[in-house]
């Protein structure tokens, strides 16, 4: 009878070690959960280069998108915490390019909290362009 109930004491034991081991980890804080997504589609003419104003008028370089393609960038969450942010675009043209001038456009003031997503369809007519922002 004794090596029953030692039996049964072990295998109470493996179980409770096996369920502690179990126990989910706390979500790791990091970059990927400290940024809002934008995903940009590019149906301009030619690339575009993507930039970022905060509230304070600071200027943000988040890169270029080629024609045709689109990129997902991120918005860092130390950004969007100051205040509204612009979302502005600018054809990449050449020197010299026929493609058209050099002028680029500008979101209004947009209001993101982390978890949020931005869709920005670059149109070919860059002022026929739209927004979408997801609430995340």
């Amino acid at each position: 009878m004794k090596k029953g109930t030692l039996h049964v004491a072990v295998a109470a034991a493996a179980l409770m070690l096996g369920a502690t081991s179990a126990k989910a980890e706390p979500p790791v804080l990091g970059p990927a959960n400290n940024t809002v997504d934008l995903r940009v589609v590019n149906n301009h003419a030619t690339t575009v280069r993507v930039y970022l104003v905060d509230a304070n008028g600071k200027t943000y370089s988040l890169g270029r998108v080629a024609e045709a393609d689109f990129r997902i960038m991120q918005i860092p969450g130390d950004v969007t915490a100051k205040g509204d942010v612009q979302i502005r675009i600018f054809p990449d043209e050449p020197l010299g390019s026929l493609a058209g001038n050099s002028d680029g456009i500008s979101t209004r003031d947009l209001t993101l909290k982390l978890g949020d997503a931005v869709n920005l369809f670059v149109e070919t007519n860059l002022d026929e362009s739209q927004v979408e922002i997801h609430r995340g």
